[in-house]
């Protein structure tokens, strides 16, 4: 914006220089002199070429010029000046009273019309306004070329920050991907492009429905998205895991952590409507496989931990009567070949309690192939049973006529379950020494998938804290859990292809449900009714 100068500013500047034409010396004299005894500087000319030469010679502010003058006239005048410099005022000055020569000297841009004779304070007062007006006009030149310049500047610091982000856009590790309001995608860089092995054509305005799995808690992303650019009230913000579902089958699904702006673009300058954007960076760590597996031995380890104290009592108790059988033997109160039966079948159970705590921790070549649900689930019950975890609980198992082959390996598979069980075995508490409560587990077919669905009726999860039940080592049972199983689970089912979700209600229970890929042998077999 250019700023209007003020009076003080104005007059705190020299009274400024003007340029006297006057073919008459007599009358040329008597003008500067009056000027001159105002403050004005004062150069004299008694034509137009010495008034040019003149004007090019130094910096004028007003021309005071005759009108009818020999070799050119004050309109001559006038129009050189307009042509080198539109800005400075040139006053008309002549005996003719005529209102046609005042006509052409105002059609001609003269600032003034004087006639002669003319008074010391008329000259002096339109002069004086003069260079005002040629004062104000130099500051707006001066504040419109330092916009100029500025706007200039900016173009090409645009320009650079324009080339800067094209380049940032497509070279960043992360993923970036931009929304608009109806959640259909509009651009995206090329890491992402590269990642979910799609050209940047067939993504476009499509849905992001096939590129991202359901979150476990708050569903597809697509809600997500929707209601952060459209719900005012809602927060502009969001940050969450999610997984990356690339082309091609043969491709891993891909954790990742994804942030979420809102971001308002107007449609044009000056307009008040704007486009409501939603971008997106999209940050994941091609070393994910080593840390799930690491995370996923420490689980492992936990759970030997859990089971361990149940086994060690069940050893303790079958050493009992090994040691009264020995003692039996050594009073010869018994004959040994009596008793031998007795004390292999002993050492039986021992050495099966020892092989349940050490299985986990052997290596072994990760196999993925058809896997049983029913049997899992059939197995870990009875380890969780041996081990006496379920005791004083209600657990009902429904599980279908036909097998439920997922492609899995054995122990993700055992992974996944148990650790959904013994979740729930600890939502119900110790029940103050009665009944603990129920665990329902069902096992059903949902071509292309198989479900296990583990439900509790126990204290539940609190709002607050369900979306956290998937970040590892946050826990809801305090200093008696890991923050590990959910996590694992979540994870698992991610790198098999699968889905998890859970569902809430504090002091009514939770329901896990995990969607597993069948076996290729279940669809060949025709074992499930689709």
């Amino acid at each position: 914006m250019i700023m209007e100068p003020d009076s003080d500013s104005l007059h705190a500047d020299p009274p400024g220089r003007v340029l006297v034409v006057d073919d008459d010396d007599l009358v040329g004299t008597a003008l500067s002199q009056s000027l001159s005894r105002e403050g004005f500087r004062v150069d004299l000319a008694t034509n137009v070429d010495e008034a040019l030469a003149l004007f090019n010679s130094g910096s004028i502010d007003v021309v005071l010029t005759d009108l009818i003058m020999p070799g050119g006239t004050g309109i001559d005048l006038l129009r050189h000046v307009e042509t080198r410099d539109p800005m400075i005022p040139v006053i008309i000055i002549t005996a003719d009273d005529s209102v046609r020569a005042a006509a052409e000297a105002v059609r001609e841009r003269a600032f003034d019309y004087l006639t002669k004779p003319v008074s010391r304070a008329e000259l002096t007062e339109a002069v004086q306004r003069a260079v005002v007006t040629r004062r104000k006009s130099q500051i707006r030149r001066r504040e419109r070329e330092s916009l100029i310049r500025d706007h200039r500047r900016l173009e090409i610091q645009n320009k650079r920050r324009s080339a800067l982000l094209s380049v940032l856009f497509n070279r960043a590790m992360e993923g970036i991907i931009i929304w608009d309001h109806r959640a259909m995608l509009v651009d995206a860089s090329e890491s992402f492009v590269t990642l979910v092995d799609e050209p940047l054509s067939k993504l476009l305005n499509r849905d992001i429905e096939h590129l991202f799995e359901p979150h476990p808690i708050d569903g597809p992303l697509r809600g997500r998205i929707l209601a952060l650019s459209n719900e005012l009230d809602a927060p502009r913000q969001w940050r969450g895991d999610v997984t990356v579902r690339p082309n091609g089958r043969r491709r891993a699904h891909v954790p990742a952590r994804l942030s979420l702006s809102v971001c308002e673009m107007p449609t044009e300058v000056g307009e008040a409507d704007s486009h409501s954007y939603v971008v997106g960076l999209l940050s994941y760590d091609h070393e994910h496989a080593e840390r799930s597996r690491q995370l996923q031995l420490a689980d492992r380890l936990t759970r030997i931990g859990l089971m361990a104290g149940s086994a060690a009592h069940e050893i303790k108790n079958d050493l009992a009567p090994l040691v009264g059988y020995l003692s039996l033997t050594e009073s010869e109160e018994l004959h040994a070949r009596e008793i031998m039966p007795l004390m292999r079948e002993g050492v039986r159970r021992i050495r099966a309690h020892v092989e349940q705590i050490l299985e986990p921790l052997r290596p072994r070549i990760r196999a993925r192939g058809p896997v049983s649900l029913p049997d899992t689930i059939a197995g870990i019950l009875s380890d969780l049973e041996r081990a006496g975890r379920t005791r004083r609980t209600q657990v009902e198992v429904d599980t279908p006529s036909d097998d439920v082959l997922v492609h899995a390996d054995k122990d993700e598979l055992y992974q996944i379950a148990v650790n959904l069980i013994l979740n729930a075995l600890d939502a119900l508490g110790d029940g103050g020494g009665a009944q603990r409560g129920t665990v329902q587990i069902r096992v059903s077919h949902a071509p292309p998938f198989g479900v296990l669905e583990v439900r509790d009726d126990g204290v539940g999860i609190a709002e607050p804290d369900r979306a956290r039940v998937f970040e590892p080592f946050f826990t809801t049972k305090g200093q008696g859990g890991t923050g590990l199983g959910l996590p694992v689970v979540h994870d698992i089912v991610r790198s098999l292809r699968g889905r998890v979700s859970l569902t809430s209600v504090e002091h009514e229970g939770t329901s896990v449900r995990v969607q597993l890929p069948l076996s290729r042998a279940s669809h060949e077999s025709g074992a499930f009714v689709g």
